[in-house]
């Protein structure tokens, strides 16, 4: 364990800052309060290449949902009863008002309960869309909330995810915060993922500010950080370009850094270097040169391969040398060795000797 632990850093955390104790550590692998992204991190760890971390992440993946499932069945069981949150029946679509009343097992249920399952009872692919378009703006959070719990409930998870999609692209950005949070503590393994990067690669630059705003006053700052990263990641070159460009004129100076940097760790190798292009094409090349080095300090060692091949196949040699001297002057050294390990395997030793010579000292371990 102490040479796992060892390899072990700050990027395999979701909104840690540093690498948890050892103890902690102890506890998740009997277990305890275990988190997704020390599975993940693990995985990375331990496995030879990377299209073995594929393979086991899809198995791991697997697991975890079903584990999550019944630990929804559980609480389902032992929840507290609901707050009575009434909404405006004139503001549910005219199909829904035709819908039969609740049957009597179900007089008791707050005015939410009773919308929530009326319109998952009701739901099917042919009026999935006239409901998202009709709804998103009228329901109460506490309804949506429910609403998505029934349609996990019924098995239809194509659904949930669309209503979710769609409340990402569309939906009232005050009422976004509550949501978010709901899906967070008690709803389905990631579907707060899937709200946050549809709001990140779908909304306008003024309903991201709204957003983010209303992410940082209600303290979820974890929220805040991966729309903002997300930003640099869920949307075309193009597109990318023209909201750095905004965020850029709105003076957004924070949000702005926060994008680039989540660029260059998460966007796909070929976007990035097709992004790098696109930025030094439309005279942005300061921001090209921010995202290659908060991907030479940040980026997963597990992706820089794939990185390193993209850059040499369609970037200019600059590019590569602007990597290699973020590696060798930004990456914390205790990240060095995972990345070098990694090169090594993927015939990418070039790039060992490079960051050597530019950083003019032995970097790596």
């Amino acid at each position: 364990m102490t040479g796992m632990i060892g390899q072990l850093t700050p990027e395999h955390f979701q909104g840690l800052a540093k690498v948890p104790a050892r103890s902690t550590v102890s506890e998740w692998l009997s277990g305890v309060a275990l988190r997704w992204d020390f599975v993940e991190a693990v995985i990375d760890i331990c496995s030879p290449d990377a299209a073995t971390a594929q393979t086991m992440r899809h198995e791991a993946r697997a697991l975890w949902s079903e584990a999550e499932r019944k630990n929804r069945e559980q609480r389902k069981k032992h929840q507290q009863p609901e707050i009575a949150r009434p909404i405006s029946e004139e503001k549910l679509l005219t199909w829904l008002a035709q819908t039969p009343a609740p049957s009597a097992e179900h007089e008791n249920d707050s005015p939410s309960q009773a919308s929530g399952r009326r319109i998952a009872d009701k739901l099917s692919q042919s009026n999935i869309i006239p409901l998202v378009e009709g709804l998103l703006d009228s329901l109460h959070p506490r309804t949506w909330e429910v609403l998505i719990r029934e349609l996990r409930t019924q098995g239809k998870d194509t659904h949930a995810e669309q209503l979710i999609r769609g409340l990402g692209l569309r939906g009232d950005p005050h009422k976004i915060v509550p949501i978010v949070d709901f899906l967070r503590t008690e709803g389905h393994f990631g579907d707060d993922r899937i709200l946050l990067e549809s709001i990140a690669g779908n909304r306008t630059v003024d309903d991201l500010v709204t957003i983010i705003e209303a992410f940082h006053r209600n303290k979820q700052e974890l929220s805040a950080k991966i729309v903002i990263e997300k930003i640099g990641v869920a949307r075309d070159s193009i597109s990318t370009v023209k909201i750095l460009l905004e965020f850029k004129e709105k003076k957004e100076v924070k949000t702005l850094a926060g994008i680039l940097e989540g660029a260059g760790k998460w966007r796909e190798a070929a976007e990035l270097a097709k992004l790098v292009n696109t930025l030094r094409a439309e005279g942005a090349g300061e921001a090209a040169d921010l995202i290659l080095m908060a991907a030479g300090a940040e980026r997963g060692a597990s992706s820089f391969p794939q990185l390193v091949q993209a850059l040499k196949e369609s970037c200019p040699a600059g590019d590569m040398i602007k990597l290699a001297h973020a590696v060798g002057t930004l990456r914390a050294r205790t990240r060095l060795q995972p990345l070098e390990d990694t090169l090594w395997k993927n015939n990418h030793s070039d790039i060992i000797t490079l960051v050597r010579r530019l950083s003019n000292h032995q970097i790596f371990p």
